[in-house]
């Protein structure tokens, strides 16, 4: 039987899933009736051309491997032995599941689990999964502001750049705060009892646990680079689909708003982005005089190719059971 502290919590995660349902829903509604209209969309993706979909759409299976690769990395440095092809259906069930669980990592709760039946702690595998999806934020932050630093002009005109540089930028801090002396001694501090203890105990763990890598600094090196390779894939990823839709747009740029709409993304606000992410198309492309029919095409498109990848790993995630 549930506890009364449980029923509590599973209320508040019903209705922060209700309100951010909400939210993405208000939002398409308002952009489909203020901002575009469904006869444009349409209009658009008429004129897609389907070779550049493919391509596209074939760098999937490139970023599946490199992301499975640097997961094997990081499992491998905490002691853990994981065959690479379980690690890559794993991460297509995950994509399964991003298709309908808050933020673009909902998914990953799924690979926690199933790191977990290698590592057989369920604490360990999370460790090495918010690594793993650490680096590849830190990766692109970093493109977002070396390529703003050559394009002012832009991020000054898309105030949404700042913004979203400046949450991901606070958002690594206080990630990095967690891991120093001062936030140790916090926890430390904390009562033994209760839910208190709870939380320090597992905390304090965790903490020892990614801590680790600073110990091996080499898996943690390899797993950026590998994170470098993967984004860069991923932006050429959305090159490809401007190719499709004919976009004049340098490929420089697509190396700013492509992690910014990413960060956006990562916010817990919306179910898997949607609303947030079709807003932050219109805004951008509107620096390019490009309309808001075509800037939500290119988000349907995008999420098209999502559901797809998310279709196989569902049919993955069936099969197994």
């Amino acid at each position: 039987m549930k506890s009364r502290s449980m029923v509590k919590a599973e209320k508040r995660r019903r209705l922060w899933f209700i309100l951010k349902l909400v939210l993405s829903a208000s939002i398409l509604v308002f952009l489909l009736v203020a901002k575009v209209s469904v006869r444009d969309i349409f209009n658009v993706l008429r004129t897609v051309r389907p070779g550049w979909i493919l391509v596209a759409f074939s760098l999937h299976a490139v970023g599946l491997l490199i992301s499975a690769y640097r997961w094997q990395i990081l499992a491998r440095a905490q002691g853990d032995e994981v065959p690479l092809g379980f690690l890559a259906r794993s991460y297509l069930v995950g994509q399964f599941f991003n298709i309908f669980l808050p933020t673009r990592f909902g998914g990953d709760v799924v690979r926690i689990w199933d790191g977990s039946r290698y590592s057989r702690s369920l604490l360990k595998s999370s460790a090495i999964v918010i690594v793993e999806r650490l680096t590849g934020i830190i990766v692109l932050l970093l493109f977002a502001l070396v390529a703003s630093l050559f394009r002012l002009e832009m991020a000054r005109s898309v105030p949404v750049i700042w913004a979203a540089l400046l949450v991901g930028c606070a958002g690594l801090l206080c990630i990095a705060l967690f891991f120093t002396p001062l936030a140790r001694r916090f926890l430390e501090a904390l009562p033994e009892r209760g839910a208190a203890g709870w939380l320090k105990d597992k905390a304090l763990r965790f903490r020892e646990t990614v801590l680790l890598y600073r110990k091996r600094p080499g898996p943690f090196l390899a797993a950026l680079l590998w994170a470098l390779l993967l984004q860069v894939n991923v932006v050429v990823y959305y090159i490809l689909i401007g190719k499709a839709f004919g976009l004049a747009i340098r490929p420089l740029d697509y190396f700013i708003f492509v992690p910014i709409v990413l960060l956006v993304q990562t916010i817990p606000v919306s179910i898997n982005g949607w609303g947030v992410r079709e807003a932050s198309y219109i805004e951008i492309f509107k620096f390019y005089g490009i309309g808001a029919g075509t800037a939500f095409s290119f988000s349907l498109v995008e999420v098209g190719i999502g559901l797809v990848v998310g279709a196989v790993g569902g049919v993955i995630y069936v099969l197994r059971k």
